[in-house]
């Protein structure tokens, strides 16, 4: 219990404001439709007066605005104010941050978008992933454009993890075999050109015995959501578990040797993408031991990254 106490801690009021604001700017940004003031005010802002809303909702806008993200209100949405991300005034063109931006960004939205607690992490990985080149398309959070493109379903799903509400599917296995199931959606990644759910079974399907299994999202061919049946993620549940890390896509090249210097303890991986493992390293708070050309990636990386700060 002592270990237990002096790991945690209350987040400070930056890191509350933090995640406030980051889970606006998602959600507006993947919301298909306006969302008005009180689902809003309910969602992020609850406790709060009417006026300390108001406020503490004028305020956030001006943080986005100022990292170059513009909300606005949008007319005709019905009796209640509703907002919207004005795509006209927002959204840096391709290439407008340097790389060595890029990397600081890493630094900074890393470990949040890696805090399981964080409802929108797999969202801003995703967000993480177009601006560092080095993480799209192989980041085990990242699902790109073309796979949302194909799949109808992938969308609700998302939702429905957020939710923490289960679904029902038709699923047709490898094999061939049709079958259903009601599942908590745990988490999704994405390899080698499809998308995977991490899901254990629900409802009247619940097996305590059995864990959780990966499912192919795109062999899915019903989807209901089963809004009466909620859930909770496992504390321990890292998606991360079920995929290969980012530099391990491709042919391995060698076994790469990691210290977590928190922990006092080494890791051996094998590396496909050198350049790619330095990145996650830094972004993941390791440090390459061997072989010395990983190293020297690794080192690179970081001087790059010191010379911009």
């Amino acid at each position: 219990m002592d270990l237990f106490d002096q790991a945690f801690r209350e987040p400070t009021a930056d890191e509350v404001t933090c995640r406030r604001v980051l889970s606006l700017a998602i959600a507006l940004t993947n919301s298909h439709r306006p969302r008005t003031t009180s689902e809003l005010r309910h969602e992020y802002y609850q406790g709060l007066t009417d006026g300390a809303f108001k406020k503490a909702f004028k305020r956030d806008r001006d943080r986005l605005a100022s990292a170059g993200i513009t909300i606005r209100a949008v007319e005709g949405a019905g009796t209640e104010s509703a907002w919207a991300i004005d795509e006209d005034a927002s959204f840096a063109p391709e290439g407008a941050i340097s790389p060595d931006d890029a990397l600081a960004l890493d630094f900074l939205f890393l470990p949040i978008a890696s805090d399981p607690a964080f409802p929108y992490a797999a969202d801003l990985r995703v967000a993480l992933a177009k601006i560092d080149r080095a993480f799209d398309g192989t980041s085990t959070a990242v699902v790109p454009k073309e796979a949302r493109d194909r799949n109808a379903f992938l969308n609700r799903i998302e939702d429905c993890l957020r939710r923490r509400c289960a679904i029902r599917i038709d699923y047709t296995k490898a094999d061939g075999t049709e079958i259903q199931r009601t599942l908590a959606p745990y988490g999704l990644f994405y390899l080698n050109g499809h998308t995977y759910l991490v899901a254990a079974r629900a409802g009247s399907d619940t097996d305590e015995g059995e864990p959780a299994h990966t499912y192919n999202v795109d062999r899915v061919t019903k989807l209901t959501e089963m809004t009466k049946i909620g859930y909770q993620i496992p504390i321990d549940f890292d998606v991360n578990d079920f995929a290969k890390l980012p530099f391990q896509l491709g042919k391995t090249k060698y076994i790469g040797v990691f210290s977590d210097d928190n922990k006092g303890i080494t890791l051996e991986y094998e590396v496909a993408d050198e350049e790619v493992a330095g990145a996650w390293a830094i972004a993941e708070g390791y440090r390459p031991l061997e072989p010395e050309s990983l190293v020297a990636s690794w080192r690179k990386r970081l001087e790059r990254f010191s010379r911009g700060a």
